[in-house]
């Protein structure tokens, strides 16, 4: 929904009615408003011109512009006309209904300008602005099919592109972007403001495409959601940028888009898709906790291979001995000392996709599951899931086998500890995934202790002979 004013013909409000500014509170209805909140007085809101010629430029973004509106082959168009007897300015926007709209600015006799967004993106609500995963007011720039990623906090005063195939702003979850039909290249610039609730400034980006040498600018703007099917259908799909392992949480998403038809509940389609990952990933776990048991069970005869070379930490020559005894008892009861590691390395890109997918996903922002876990994307209110995360860790290494020294084995019991301080400020998605992870291996290990115990093996042969 959009809202301009007819003082200098900018766009001051842009609200999207199908998300809501603070989505864990229900009793707020207030939706997404993209146009970020100004100081009294400021006049640069998005579609501002911007010029060398000061006094013009004042002028031209305070004066009351006079207005046209009429349908054109299913559109709405928006005009706006001024002068000052000196020059002209027209200012058309086309809507269609979509996210994406049509505009063109034009400024007769041409003179050098621009036309801007910004600066940064939406106002951050209470619940966002404390949360370390929301990075917000970032500027965008796509050239030649490369997307660029500039961050607000380094970004240089003003950073100039010849061509842009669309430049903007962009946080987690929203973009706000010009791609120019006709124009003279487009720039990125910095300010610094001072913070409205804090003494220290907060440094803010404008996006602006240049006119052309004849004073014409136009293109298309998009002011929306960085949904996967918005983004995808627009040309924007490299904005959404889901982390390291792109290409994995882009996976998941359609995986919980399409196990979310069925269990109408996110918080259960990250459990059910848990769960279809755990049976995945089963043989390759099953068989690395076979070769734990038989690692134990070989631990005496390690033991007494360490004791023959008591000076392997100082003899290169023992050393070498003890590590090729060492591999030939490997060998001998096939086992591969490494295969451990394949499990938990597979886990890493997995976590990391999860994590991507919960803090850029637009579709799990404001995601409720059960209880007091009103938005999946945000962290948990009261540390629950965090807290019952490292239990579940710690049950975990008491049932599972391990060869490590008791020096070692004290130092993995702080991982548990650490782990949940790090993930207590997690998405509870992410930590919800940890869980049931956690929760399925407990399960596993316990049913592999009862019925493939080594040690019983032995008794279990005697009674059969």
């Amino acid at each position: 929904m959009a809202k301009f004013s007819n003082r200098g013909a900018e766009l001051v409000s842009f609200q999207l009615t199908h998300y809501k500014a603070r989505p864990s509170d229900k009793n707020d209805p207030t939706n997404v408003e993209l146009v970020k909140e100004r100081e009294p007085g400021r006049t640069d809101y998005p579609f501002a011109i911007e010029a060398n010629d000061a006094n013009f430029m004042r002028r031209a973004n305070s004066a009351l512009y006079a207005i046209r509106e009429f349908d054109d082959k299913g559109a709405h168009v928006v005009e706006y006309r001024w002068s000052d007897g000196t020059h002209a300015v027209t200012k058309t926007f086309r809507f269609t209904g979509e996210y994406l709209f049509n505009f063109g600015v034009s400024v007769t006799p041409p003179l050098p300008y621009r036309v801007a967004v910004g600066p940064g993106i939406r106002t951050l609500g209470p619940d966002e602005k404390d949360n370390q995963f929301i990075v917000t007011g970032n500027g965008v720039v796509q050239r030649d099919d490369s997307l660029k990623s500039i961050s607000r906090e380094k970004a240089g005063t003003l950073s100039i592109f010849p061509s842009v195939q669309y430049v903007g702003i962009q946080d987690n979850y929203f973009l706000t972007a010009l791609r120019p039909e006709k124009s003279s290249g487009a720039i990125l610039r910095a300010i610094d403001v001072p913070a409205v609730e804090k003494k220290e400034k907060r440094r803010e980006l404008y996006a602006a495409v240049n006119a052309a040498p004849d004073g014409v600018v136009s293109g298309a703007a998009f002011f929306g959601p960085k949904e996967a099917k918005v983004v995808d259908r627009y040309g924007f799909e490299k904005t959404l940028q889901l982390g390291v392992f792109g290409i994995i949480a882009r996976f998941f998403l359609a995986a919980l888009l399409w196990l979310n038809k069925f269990t109408k509940n996110y918080g259960w389609a990250i459990i059910v898709l848990t769960l279809i990952i755990k049976l995945v990933l089963y043989p390759l776990q099953h068989k690395w906790l076979i070769g734990m048991k038989k690692m134990q069970k070989l631990q005496p005869k390690q033991e007494a291979i360490k004791a023959k070379y008591k000076k392997a930490r100082t003899d290169p020559e023992q050393k070498q001995k003890m590590n090729m005894e060492m591999m030939k008892l490997y060998q001998q009861e096939g086992i591969n000392p490494a295969g451990g590691c394949l499990p938990f390395v597979l886990q890493i890109p997995i976590l990391w996709g999860f994590y991507g997918l919960l803090s850029h996903a637009i579709e799990l922002r404001g995601a409720p599951f059960i209880f007091w876990i009103h938005d999946l994307s945000m962290k948990d209110p009261y540390y629950i899931t965090p807290l019952l995360m490292t239990v579940t860790m710690f049950i975990q290494q008491a049932i599972t086998p391990s060869t490590a020294d008791p020096a070692q084995k004290k130092m993995f019991l702080i991982m548990p500890l650490v782990m949940g301080w790090i993930f207590k400020e997690f998405p509870t998605g992410v930590v919800l995934y940890w869980l049931m992870q956690n929760l399925l291996t407990i399960v596993q290990q316990l049913l592999m202790n009862k019925f493939t115990d080594p040690a019983a093996a032995p008794a279990e042969l005697a009674k059969r002979t």
